[in-house]
Formats: structure tokens, sequence, C-alpha cells
């Protein structure tokens, strides 16, 4: 699962995107990975409906992989998802995701100014982009948690790309210090795992059980299972 993942909202035509392509960047220029998610209300598609892919998306098939020598892109056919189900399934451990749009989505939230965005009814905001000057900046940031709705995060301009990517590496190493232990056992045998593999498998198994309604999260997880026949009605 990505350790974390932000959200950078706002109104159309306001930098949002210009914003994410600087961050990116520097997060990159820093050896940092990033996965890149945008919210759309526009059927997602790579293909016209001649292609074979299309046809076979229209004909039923869950998932379309398009596979090049140099890139895959995979469609899946799926209702609305969560960031969480998004940061599971598409980007790899370890991964920052910059995230455009998800604004009614909890999370923690980077408000691009201007427009009609109403900063003040958004949850989570840790940091605001505008076309002025800043306000103290990082003690606003320190002071929030990612969860509140009154946008006390600290105020950046459009151009501070390395003061932005500094929170957000901040928050990054934050989450990543949040580990798993866990013991895997077949047959009674207890299987040896590295500290990673704790943490993977664990946060795997909870990154998909809150994708069940009513499921929010734990701290403490159990798992069971048993191989059975088809016929094996107990």
């Amino acid at each position: 699962m990505a350790h974390t993942w932000i959200q950078i909202v706002g109104a159309k035509k306001t930098g949002k995107t210009t914003l994410i392509d600087a961050l990116t960047r520097e997060l990159v220029r820093r050896e940092r990975s990033v996965c890149y998610i945008k919210h759309t209300h526009s059927e997602p598609g790579y293909d016209n409906e001649d292609t074979d892919t299309a046809k076979l998306r229209a004909a039923g098939a869950t998932t379309a992989v398009l596979a090049a020598a140099d890139s895959t892109i995979v469609v899946h056919r799926a209702g609305k998802e969560s960031i969480e189900r998004l940061s599971f399934r598409d980007a790899l451990p370890g991964e920052i995701v910059l995230a455009e749009g998800f604004k009614s989505a909890p999370g923690r939230k980077i408000a691009v100014a201007g427009g009609d965005l109403d900063i003040g009814s958004l949850k989570g905001v840790i940091a605001v982009v505008t076309d002025g000057p800043k306000d103290d900046g990082a003690a606003a940031a320190d002071a929030t948690d990612g969860t509140g709705g009154d946008a006390k995060g600290a105020r950046f301009t459009i151009d501070q790309t390395g003061d932005i990517c500094d929170l957000i590496e901040k928050l990054a190493m934050k989450k990543t210090g949040e580990t798993w232990a866990s013991r895997l056992f077949i047959n009674g045998q207890e299987v040896e795992l590295n500290t990673f593999v704790q943490d993977v498998m664990a946060s795997a198994l909870l990154g998909m059980s809150t994708c069940l309604r009513g499921v929010d999260g734990g701290d403490e997880l159990e798992f069971r299972c048993t191989r059975t026949g088809a016929d094996d009605k107990s």
C-alpha cells in the first residue's frame, strides 16, 4: 500500500495540474517515487471504439490491459472507488500518491485557492496554495493533523515547490514510521517474515478490508483460512 497520499483540490483552471507537475518533478529529483491519480467525471479511456481493447471492454471484460514495450495501461470496470482502494491497488509500497480532485473524500488536502472553491468547508486541509504572500507557514502545518475543517494549514505561493515538497515528505516519513508486527503460520508452522513483508501483508489485508461496508480501519487484525474442496459444506 502506498504510505501516504495527498489530495490536490481546487476549482477549475486554478493551476492544480501545473502544481502537481511541479511537485512530481521535485519529488522525483529527490528520488521519491510518485503515483498520480486523477478524479474525472467523464468515462476514462485510452482507445476508440474500433480497437480490440475497446471491443473486449464492451463485451464485458472487467479489466482491459494494453501492454507495450515501455508502458502498460490498465482500465478497470468499477464504480466509484476510494483513495485508499486506488492507492492499495495501483501504487507500490513506499510511493507518494498525488491525487487531483476527490475534495469530498477524507484525507489530507492541499487546496489551491481561487475560483469558487470554499476552502473553509473542506476537511483535512494541511496547506493552501495562493498567488499572494505566504504567512508564518510551517508552524501552522505542524499544528493540524489533517482532519480539521477550518483550513489551518500552511500557506504557500504557487512557486514554492520545494517548501510544499518538504511538507509532503514530512507527512510521508511520519506515515512510514507506522509498522505492523505480523506472524504467518502454515499448517501450524510459523513462517519467518522480515519487517518489510510483515508490514506489507498487514497493510494489504487492512486495505482490502476498508473497502467493505462498515469497516474503517483497526489496530489489530486476525485472519484465518482453510483450503476446502468444492463439495465441502462445512
